[in-house]
């Protein structure tokens, strides 16, 4: 019944249900004035609080006062970790507290969490009592608080512990659903769907209908939608209201609440809490309607229409939709079938091999009125992301009658036909795919209108007249190429002024072309950009109050004839008449062409064609709607079952295509599989194919230009013809989801069929089915529908299984195909998961290796003298790009020189050029150049708006500085460029700005004032520019299980050295020794004497010149326990920013979301999450005032007793460290939460935080920096895992109270067991002399790390495997170097398990290290760092010597064992060419042809294998000192050579081959002793022992002062 605003819906006999919109008022007054309480207790959590308990709580006084009764309220922490037994203990408490009894009245404001628990409280408290539900939630209003279930959550599972008890009230109004984010909106519409899809008919249509209107009101940006959102709530809470009634206490029907969560169920028991019940349930939804239709129950159109429906809602219908990657960030990966499976079985309704699930029959009707049992094996066929397809037997010949779905082209053009038009038209036929709903969707978005009947088997459009409305966001095209061209014609009608539309796509979208048609509609006077590369989508459509002008378009064909249909079915709407000619010779698919004009025809529009000629008029009219339009069967789809038949010698008649077809696919029976041996009849309307005897088919010769799509299904039949098949007129297909011709031949390879590529086609060469193989690890779909369907049908006649990978990407065009594969054609189908352990071993073929920098091009800017030209040489080599000056290109393009264009042409036109080639070559070129811009290119608005753009879409712009008085020094003495009209300084003050907001990167040349400039200097600015782009110019890839700077995740331990200089040229001397360990130097900005924008960026130039480590850039507040003004927040954040300009691998950021001015700073916040690149984000809080508490179940509350007026009763809110990390969450790679320790338990529940309580919430792993400050927090220092900051005794000052040095942390975490001491050793004889107990022995020394280096001496591999064997049994051995005579022995004896790649290719080992297998079990594997150590001592020397262009030249000399590393080491390094001198030549042959080198037959003539001057070597020396007094090197060192020569033997120190280099004349020779390749590869060793950084300069200098001794 109706009462003004007020629906009352009955449930258990009584109208207990009340909906309506602002009903707080009627809220109060019904509950004081139907419920007698003394006392009213309003039940809530923090976030509802601050929105709406205010309100209720005054107006409910205000009714209670009157009648002496009070009022209180109870706030909680928000969330489902207080739906617990603590939380119900303490709401109790506070009611017993306030005296409350058995006639109290709880009212539940909020969600399912308060619900649930006021509920359970209310059963529970004085053996029970009233309970009032207000839901604020969606789920909540339509789900939770309806039926009386009441529950908390225990350790042991969820909604373990609860009671029915039914509510007195339950109060729904719409209008709490204002305040709540978009993403909970859309969770309960979640339930909202899945109510109207068994039950309501009407309800579903109004919300397929009503999208916008209710996703505005979602948004709160328009109440237009309120009745219907209260419509759609009635509606839900009408269906459970009938169905609780009906069945209380779970008897049977209430299971039918249950659709898609069966399966649902079990993904939220994987993705909870990152993904929504609601949103788990959407895809449970599809899952089981999916299971409906394998059954043959549910008819594929209401398949279609659910999945619609649920994406409309941005809700997922898969478990690899994007929005779950996004969510759950690759959690669903974790997700097997075996693993649901398992789930489900767990589930007590279930039985044995069948699951309960709720199946229906059609949108709105149940199938059976409980759920149905189900067969396991059908439910894995559908949860399954592969299919393996078992052989058709050859006795098996079936004859069958069946139809195929209507025709994606013809589809598609109707619905732009149909929305374009007058008048509503019936869509019958209509294929149901991923591409025309993709299409629907864009259709709404532009005001399109339409709904379903007969079923859902017809579509009813309500034609528009041409009049669409600008979208209210931007349209996500997925993979649909039809729809992309269509809609960017039709985009360019819309007539009323508004924002720009956006088409965008998938990532194959963003490679497919549109240039063609973008630029023939902006010559008729469109605007419209490209927002990426390739001349691709995405694309930015302008609306400025005109629409497609018309006229004469000028169209290139060539590539796709789907741009000619885009332009001809949105002309007759143009301002005026349209006369469109294809230029070019070769018009690829005519017959599309003809479709779309027939069709049009069929519309009310008739287009003429100008004889013998390719242009097309279009007059200026409207299109009249058909009250009735059938679509035929897809042409290409029906090749499929015809296919079927030719290849298993069947008979097979589809029903709903024939020779009345307006497709040029429909001639595949006639012009192929009749020539190839097949029976072929047709009708009109029908068409039946009769195959030959397996075996028989026949090998055609064939140009397929009208029916190019089917290639692949003629490209398989061919496969098992007799002799070789060659198809022709196909090139368009390279250029569909795939290469496709690329992908036929790469596949049918797998099966054993040759095949190759034409310039327009492919060629088969036909393989006897007996020769057949299944692919090894199944066929590759390249996600393309038409290849999954053309290999299913190879796959029925191969002798054993075959895998079919992908197995989504029919749905596509044919989303029931394997229904219909099983069903129909009876193949027999198993369904595969790839996602379990197999799938790591996929195709080695098919794993591209990583490439180390990203594609796109590079663009340098700055002004004129700073280096842009020699920098962006050395840049353009080192990430392996091709170097373009735009000065070069200008003086190319314009066929002149500058300094003959400025005179004759000014600067101004000067400039227009610039920028117009800079455009030109950004958008001809988006990968592979770096690009070095004129200084003035920011001068005009056009050229920094090219930059900026640019910069958007994430390339990056370089900007290089230098301090300005060297650019006026050396533009002194330029003579190439025409002088500055104005003086040079002023002229870079007014661009400086401009390059700072035009760059997306900053560069700058640092030079030491104590140096002056040369070619010294300029070796340290290439070193420092070479590590900046190795990281800005990263592909993110590479930081995907390490970040930057090599820094391990936890368990492995890292630190950070907090520098509190107040200008870090002070800290340069010390910095090597304080750093020692760290991983990471913490800049202070704040601490820094000036935060001028100047200053800071040369202080980071100064950490990037004198230590290799990452930069951490931290801007540390006052109030955060820093000094910078908490006030200049846009300040802060112009410095963070500059940060990641500047390559600082790390950002620490102070994320504030519920300060003054949250919005803006979590703007901030955002913008610079969204501008990181490469960087990580610190997500930092530091608890300064020492009130945050790391129990999250510490709860304080906030009391309101209405009947003691003028009190304030309310107590103190402690934070909670969850919550802090809860807000910090969406913002950091990293979270960085520091608390304060008042006593020494702080520390043990802080450990409990990190351990504990943040695994339990189920969310994205990242790590975290957990620490206490204070006296008694400093042990909390040692418990922290990750980037612990420390300081040294050498710093002036600690950067924070209580922070430590890594030696006593170390010593610490030793002392409580965290690091148990481990025993390393050196094997071999004789080893008395080594220098490796002093190097390790001095780093575990240092580093205050309890383990012992020794020597363990013997000839006998038998001593080495008890040592070790008896270490890995005690757990005491930690890893171990090996010296002769044992470097084969541990491979040959088995003492090591897993050998390294180095080690193998090496052929010896020399370091032994303990890893855990599969099992977690320990294992000794065996590595070689001695080619470490010659890698290392190469690179840290070569950079002075090796220049761009050089040619770089790796020579060996020796050929024993330790040549083998030193071969492996320059391979590694990428040496153009080694050479190989041995005296005994046959070992250098021997080693040349393992590694690829060249041997030299005299030692003399190692330097003068190349001519050219510019070389520069890498010499290794591998032969012992004393065989080197016999070798004439004087000879070897000719003059007028540079190189670094590495000498591995290391007594003496100096060796003749060394103290011929230093005496060669007119040579440049870096020299390495052999001390120092040893100290190098004995580095890598304490690395791999103990992921940590070895002090490198304590242990040198110790190993060498011994080493005087």
């Amino acid at each position: 019944m109706a009462e003004n605003n007020i629906t009352k819906i009955p449930i258990l006999g009584k109208e207990s249900i009340i909906v309506g919109n602002n009903i707080t008022d009627y809220i109060a007054k019904d509950v004081v004035s139907t419920v007698k309480a003394s006392t009213y207790c309003i039940i809530t959590d923090e976030n509802v609080a601050m929105y709406h308990l205010e309100n209720l709580e005054n107006l409910l006084t205000k009714e209670a006062s009157a009648l002496g009764r009070r009022v209180l309220s109870y706030t909680i922490p928000a969330g489902e970790l207080q739906k617990c037994r603590d939380t119900k203990a303490e709401i109790e408490d506070y009611l017993l507290s306030n005296k409350c009894t058995r006639d109290t009245c709880i009212l539940a404001l909020g969600g399912g969490v308060i619900g649930d628990l006021s509920g359970f409280v209310a059963a529970t408290f004085m053996r029970g009592c009233s309970v009032i539900q207000i839901p604020t939630t969606l789920l909540a209003m339509v789900d939770s608080s309806i039926g009386g279930k009441t529950a908390i959550d225990v350790p042991g599972g969820k909604n373990i512990i609860g009671a029915f008890h039914q509510p007195t009230r339950i109060f729904i109004d719409p209008q709490y659903l204002t305040t709540l984010p978009l993403r909970q909106f859309l969770n309960g519409m979640g339930e909202v769907i899945k109510t109207a899809a068994f039950w309501s008919p009407e309800d579903f249509a109004l919300l397929e209908n009503n999208v916008e209107k209710i996703l505005a009101f979602a948004r709160n940006e328009s109440q237009e939608a309120a009745n219907i959102v209260q419509k759609i709530i009635q509606g839900a809470a009408n269906t459970k209201a009938y169905v609780v009634t009906h069945d209380e206490k779970e008897g049977g029907l209430r299971g039918v609440l249950n659709f898609g969560h069966t399966i649902g169920h079990a993904i939220e028991a994987i993705l909870a809490p990152v993904m929504y019940h609601g949103e788990c349930i959407s895809m449970g939804m599809v899952y089981e309607a999916e299971i409906a239709r394998s059954m043959g129950i549910l008819k594929d159109a209401a398949v279609g229409r659910l999945s619609r429906c649920i994406q409309a809602y941005g809700l997922p219908i898969s478990i690899n939709d994007p929005l779950v990657d996004r969510n759950t960030h690759g959690k669903q990966k974790e997700i097997t079938v075996d693993r649901l499976m398992e789930i489900m079985k767990l589930d007590k309704k279930n039985r044995g091999t069948q699951k309960r699930i709720v199946i229906i029959s059609d949108i709105g009707k149940l199938y059976e009125e409980k759920p149905t049992n189900v067969d396991d094996e059908v439910i894995i066929n559908v949860l399954s992301p592969a299919l393996k397809v078992n052989p058709v037997p050859e006795s098996q010949k079936e004859e069958i009658s069946m139809k195929v779905p209507g025709s994606k082209s013809i589809s598609n053009r109707a619905l732009i036909l149909a929305s374009l038009g007058q008048g509503k038209c019936k869509l019958q036929g209509l294929l149901l795919s991923d591409d025309t709903q993709v299409m629907l969707d864009a259709l709404q978005y532009l005001g399109i209108k339409y709904f379903w009947e007969d079923n859902g088997d017809s579509l009813v459009i309500e034609g528009s007249n041409g009049q669409l409305q600008v979208p209210t966001s931007e349209i996500y095209l997925g993979n649909a190429g039809t729809a992309s061209r269509f809609l960017t014609s039709v985009c360019t009608l819309i007539s009323q002024a508004g924002s720009n539309t956006v088409l965008t796509g998938n990532a194959r979208m963003k490679e497919r072309p549109i240039g063609p048609l973008v630029e023939a509609l902006n010559f008729n006077g469109c605007d419209i950009q490209f927002l990426g590369k390739n001349k691709s989508l995405p694309i930015s459509i302008a609306h400025k109050g005109s629409k497609l002008q018309g006229g004469t378009i000028k169209l290139s064909a060539s590539v796709s004839s789907q741009y000619v249909s885009s332009i001809l079915m949105s002309a007759p709407y143009a301002q005026n008449p349209v006369t469109l000619e294809l230029v070019g010779d070769n018009v690829v698919s005519q017959p599309y062409i003809d479709m779309t004009i027939t069709m049009m025809k069929q519309f009310g529009i008739e287009v003429t064609r100008e004889t013998n000629t390719n242009i097309y008029h279009i007059p200026a009219a409207s299109y009249t709607n058909p009250e009735t339009y059938i679509i035929e069967a897809d042409a290409t789809s029906a090749t499929y079952p015809l296919a079927y038949a030719a290849i298993t010698g069947s008979k097979i008649t589809v029903e709903n295509i024939g020779s009345d077809s307006l497709q040029g696919d429909s001639e595949f029976a006639t012009k192929v599989l009749q020539p190839m041996g097949c029976i072929v009849s047709q009708t009109t309307h029908t068409t039946t194919v009769q195959g030959p005897a397996r075996g028989q088919l026949k090998a055609i010769k064939i140009d397929m230009e009208t029916m190019t799509d089917a290639f692949l299904t003629a490209t398989v039949l061919a496969a098992v013809a007799n002799g070789t098949t060659e198809i022709t007129g196909i090139s368009n297909q390279r250029v569909k989801e795939c290469n496709r011709i690329e992908a036929m031949v790469t596949e049918l390879a797998k099966f054993g069929v040759k095949a190759s590529e034409l310039e327009d086609g492919i060629k088969i060469t036909g393989t006897p089915i007996t020769s057949l193989k299944a692919p090894v690890n199944g066929v590759k779909c390249y996600d393309d529908h038409r290849i999954a369907m053309s290999f299913s049908i190879l796959s029925l006649v191969v002798p054993e299984q075959v895998l079919i990978r992908e197995k989504r990407c029919v749905e596509k065009t044919w989303p029931s195909w394997w229904d219909t594969l099983q069903n129909v054609l009876k193949v027999k189908l198993n369904g595969y998961d790839t996602s379990v352990e197999e799938l790591k071993h996929l195709d080695k073929e098919v794993k591209v290796e990583q490439k180390q920098f990203i594609d796109s091009s590079i663009i340098i800017i700055g002004m004129r003298g700073v280096g842009k030209t020699s920098m962006g040489q050395f840049a353009a080599k080192f990430v392996g790009k091709k170097f373009v000056d735009m000065d070069w290109y200008f003086e190319q393009e314009l066929k002149t020189t500058i300094k003959e264009y400025i005179p004759s042409k000014g600067w101004e036109q000067f400039r227009i050029e610039e920028t117009r080639l800079l455009k030109k070559i950004i958008e001809e070129n988006p990968n592979g150049l770096v690009i070095s811009c004129g200084g003035g290119i920011v001068e005009t608005e056009g050229g920094r708006s090219v930059l900026k753009q640019y910069a958007s879409q994430g390339g990056i712009v370089l900007h290089l500085t230098r301090n300005i008085k060297d650019i006026v020094a050396y533009l002194s003495k330029d003579e190439t460029r025409p002088s500055f009209a104005e003086d040079i300084t002023a002229v870079w003050e007014r661009r400086k700005k401009w390059f700072e907001e035009c760059s997306s990167h900053e560069f700058y040349i640092y030079k030491d004032k104590k140096i002056t400039e040369g070619r010294k200097w300029w070796i340290d600015v290439e070193i420092d520019f070479k590590r900046y782009l190795e990281f800005i110019c990263a592909n993110p890839s590479k930081y995907e299980n390490k970040f930057p700077g090599n820094v391990y995740i936890p368990p492995a331990s890292s630190y950070f050295l907090s520098l509190t200089y107040p200008d870090l040229n002070e800290a340069i001397p010390i910095l090597d020794k304080a750093s020692e360990g760290s991983d990471a130097l913490e800049l202070r900005v704040d601490l820094l004497a000036n935060q001028d924008d100047d200053y800071v960026k040369e202080q980071v130039a100064i950490l990037r010149r004198y230590s290799k480590l990452p930069i951490i850039f931290t801007v540390r507040t006052d109030g955060q326990g820093g000094r910078f003004p908490p006030t200049e927040v846009d300040r802060m954040f112009e410095l963070l920013e500059n940060g990641i300009k500047w390559g600082c691998e790390y950002v620490d950021v102070e994320v504030d979301v519920i300060g003054k001015n949250k919005e803006h700073r979590i703007e901030l916040t955002k913008n610079l999450v969204k501008r990181k690149g490469n960087c990580k984000i610190i997500a930092s809080y530091h608890d300064c005032s020492g009130t945050a508490l790391w129990d999250p179940h510490t709860v304080a509350s906030i009391n309101t007793d209405t009947t003691k007026k003028g009190t304030d009763n309310s107590q103190k809110r402690l934070l909670r460290m969850r919550d802090k990390y809860m807000e910090l969450l969406p913002y950091g790679d990293i979270i960085k939460l520091i608390g304060f320790a008042h006593k020494l338990q702080d520390n043990f529940a802080l450990y409990t935080f990190v351990k504990e309580i943040i695994p339990s919430l189920g969310l994205q792993y990242k790590p975290v920096i957990a620490m206490n400050m204070g006296q008694i927090g400093q042990i909390s220092r040692a418990l922290n895992e990750f980037f612990t900051p420390v300081t040294h005794p050498i710093l002036p000052f600690k950067a924070a109270p209580g922070q430590l040095s890594i030696q006593e942390i170390n010593k610490i975490r030793s002392c409580i067991g965290l690091i148990p001491p481990k025993k390393y050793y050196l094997f071999g004889s004789p080893i008395a002399y080594s220098q490796s107990p002093t190097i390790h022995n001095t780093g575990f020394e240092v580093l205050g790390l309890p383990h012992k280096y020794e020597l363990s001496e013997s000839e006998e591999w038998t001593h080495v495997k008890k040592v070790v064997e008896d270490g890995i049994k005690d757990g005491s051995f930690g890893g171990a170097s090996v010296t002769i005579p044992h470097k084969q022995n541990v491979i040959e004896h088995g003492i090591v398990q897993k050998v390294t790649d180095a080690a193998k290719a090496i052929g010896a080992v020399n370091t032994l290290m303990v890893e855990k297998d599969e099992e977690g079990n320990p294992i000794v594997a065996g590595d070689n760092t001695d080619y470490l150590g010659i890698k290392r001592c190469i690179e840290d020397r070569i950079n002075k010597l090796l220049k761009p262009k050089d040619k770089f030249i790796g020579v060996v000399v020796g050929a024993g064992g330790t040549a083998r590393a030193a071969c492996y080491a320059l391979n590694q390094i990428g040496v153009e060419k080694l050479l190989i001198w041995n005296r005994t030549q046959s070992k250098a042959e021997e080693l040349a042809k393992i590694f690829g080198a060249e041997v030299v037959p005299n030692l003399g003539d190692c330097l003068k294998t190349e001519t050219e001057s510019n070389v520069c070597y890498a010499i290794v020396g591998t032969v012992p000192a004393a065989a080197q007094t016999n070798m004439n090197f004087t000879e070897f060192f000719d003059s007028n050579k540079k190189g670094v020569i590495v000498e591995m033997a290391y007594k003496p120190r100096r060796t003749p081959l060394l103290n011929a280099a230093v005496a060669a004349k007119d040579s440049q020779w870096e020299t390495t002793e052999g001390v120092d390749v040893l100290i190098e590869q004995g580095l890598e060793q304490f690395i791999r022992w103990t992921g940590r950084i070895p002090p490198k300069s304590a242990i040198s200098e110790q190993v060498y002062n011994r080493y005087s001794e």
